[in-house]
């Protein structure tokens, strides 16, 4: 008898979860608790029992992360905590989600960095900056790129005319004057394979597929030919 009214319990549950998850039209990813959730047209927060904890009032929600999401009202980026209050006020044309201590974002066409408190780290100042990785960013400004680190200093010169995120401790990036060729360099901005590839892709388990002579190939890092 016991079991029968458990699983009534449970199913009368499963029902009720099941009927407020209808309310949405389109929920995110859960992340620290809390998942961004459309009804007809606005974006909020809702736990995992699909009840709304962040009213749906903004046009756009994206997940926390490390405590603060970024949100959209009035086509202005700004950043929430988990109880909805407002940290970082909607300030930017465009911006990005923090990665780690500090968020990109954007002004009057330019890009810049800001801390968790909302201060720039770097004012607006680039015509791109792609997401950091391995603790770099790849910047572009005046058709030239080149990579920041996350406290928006210059690591490396932007000298080149085209280039990949680093992986694997290696960045590809291409030189116009050089017959537009790729190759890869070091965080220290030393060239580690020539500029000789018509195309480079980034590292990935030690291995690259660039183009050469019109051939497709894949490559290790010491530049041969992997089968």
């Amino acid at each position: 008898m016991n079991n029968i009214i458990t699983k009534f319990f449970a199913s009368l549950l499963a029902y009720g979860v099941a009927n407020k998850k209808k309310r949405f039209s389109a929920i995110g990813h859960f992340s620290e608790g809390l998942a961004p959730a459309r009804g007809t047209i606005q974006w909020g927060y809702i736990n995992k029992g699909y009840d709304i904890i962040i009213p749906l009032q903004y046009e756009r929600a994206f997940s926390f992360k490390e405590n603060l999401a970024m949100v959209v009202r009035d086509s202005q980026y700004g950043y929430i905590d988990r109880t909805g209050h407002i940290q970082i006020p909607f300030n930017f044309s465009a911006a990005h989600s923090f990665e780690q201590e500090c968020a990109r974002v954007c002004n009057d066409g330019l890009w810049g960095l800001i801390d968790r408190q909302g201060n720039y780290i770097l004012p607006p100042t680039y015509s791109l900056i792609e997401q950091f990785t391995e603790g770099l960013a790849l910047v572009s400004l005046n058709s030239k790129v080149g990579f920041i680190n996350m406290k928006g200093k210059v690591v490396i010169p932007l000298e080149y005319d085209n280039g990949c995120p680093f992986s694997e401790g290696l960045a590809a990036v291409c030189i116009e004057k050089q017959s537009a060729k790729w190759g890869y360099i070091d965080k220290e901005n030393q060239e580690i394979l020539p500029f000789k590839y018509d195309i480079a892709e980034p590292f990935y388990n030690n291995i690259a597929r660039v183009g050469l002579y019109g051939k497709s190939m894949k490559i290790n890092k010491q530049g041969s030919e992997c089968l």
